[in-house]
């Protein structure tokens, strides 16, 4: 299968932010792998575009601050994702930085992102 035309790309909608949204869909394990990324953790996310739709791709990134299923997440992107992993040499390009509480809004914003704050929030026990 080439990855060009899978859906996870490799060339993510938002490649050229250092930062972004997403929702925790799924999980990546590996029993072999570079020997830099013994311990970390892999989660499949859905990006985020606050003005539009949620992208098209999703990313696997890495985790070391044990995000779950269903959760919202902060992403860094290339050099920004190794500088908060801790190690500028480690083999990722994506890698989770927080685990959202709440997003707040303007009304610029997508009704669906909007949609998804409001469920976050349902969910951590928010109005």
């Amino acid at each position: 299968m080439s990855l060009v035309s899978s859906p996870l790309s490799v060339t993510p909608d938002h490649a050229n932010d250092d930062m972004f949204l997403a929702k925790v869909v799924g999980s990546v394990w590996s029993t072999k792998k570079s020997p830099d990324l013994e311990g970390v953790r892999f989660l499949v996310v859905h990006p985020y575009d606050l003005d539009k739709e949620p992208t098209r791709n999703i990313v696997v990134v890495a985790d070391r601050l044990g995000a779950g299923p269903g959760e919202m997440v902060m992403c860094a992107y290339g050099k920004a994702a190794r500088s908060a992993i801790g190690n500028q040499d480690m083999a990722i390009e994506a890698a989770v930085v927080g685990i959202v509480d709440r997003v707040d809004l303007q009304e610029s914003v997508s009704e669906e992102m909007r949609d998804a704050a409001k469920e976050l929030a349902r969910d951590n026990g928010r109005p």
